[in-house]
């Protein structure tokens, strides 16, 4: 099929982050993602392993720790929003960074208040004494987890709430992606690629368009892109 020009808007949900631990091979027990993560039942009577320091992380701690015994591991020490953060805070200070991000100026946005909504189940787990983070260990071996130190827990499973990364496999012929994983663009759309022009990358975060990988951030580089499209 023949286009003058293709839209790229995969979005940055569909391609799971792994990080690399050494051992990881090695290890018997059971390893998932947050995608692969259905219910805290799977995990009954179990230790179980829980890596990341978001709310996936904390909310999957949650659910998990009220069947199964648990160890919280993060890259650093978790931030937690305060208890009376909801939905419209939430909702006023991502359109604030949107408003910034796109006058040129700098913007914490939901970030600065922490990374952790405190949803009842979180709230829970803190008062059962569950949300004790341990700094991240350094391998896994056949039956657990090792710290840089030599301390190690056994566990039945790992669950890394690590994040995803921008879904652009697709693209890998063109040869376009630098060291940093991302396809540099510009142009009056701000989202076309600069060594292709004829390619247009819409909705992968701040550096396809001020918050674009959210739905209230979206819009404005979309229709950018549907302008530049269309005059062209």
């Amino acid at each position: 099929m023949a286009a003058r020009a293709v839209v790229s808007a995969t979005g940055t949900w569909e391609r799971p982050f792994w990080p690399r631990r050494p051992g990881m091979a090695d290890f018997t027990g059971r390893q998932l993602h947050t995608v692969g993560y259905s219910t805290p039942a799977d995990f009954t009577g179990q230790h179980v392993v829980v890596v990341g320091g978001g709310n996936s992380a904390a909310q999957v701690l949650a659910e998990v720790s009220t069947v199964a015994t648990t160890t919280w591991v993060t890259a650093r020490t978790p931030r937690f929003l305060p208890d009376d953060v909801d939905g419209r805070v939430l909702f006023a200070t991502a359109r604030a960074r949107i408003e910034a991000l796109e006058q040129g100026r700098e913007h914490a946005g939901v970030g600065g208040l922490g990374d952790i909504v405190m949803a009842a189940s979180v709230k829970d787990a803190r008062a059962r004494g569950v949300l004790e983070a341990r700094a991240m260990f350094a391998a896994l071996d056949s039956s657990g987890v090792v710290w840089a130190d030599g301390t190690r827990q056994d566990c039945d499973a790992v669950i890394w709430c690590t994040g995803f990364r921008p879904a652009l496999q697709h693209l890998r012929p063109l040869g376009l992606r630098t060291h940093d994983g991302r396809i540099p663009v510009g142009g009056p759309s701000g989202t076309a690629a600069l060594a292709e022009p004829r390619l247009h990358l819409v909705g992968y975060g701040d550096w396809t368009g001020p918050a674009s990988a959210t739905l209230a951030g979206v819009g404005p580089s979309a229709r950018a892109t549907a302008a530049a499209l269309t005059d062209r």
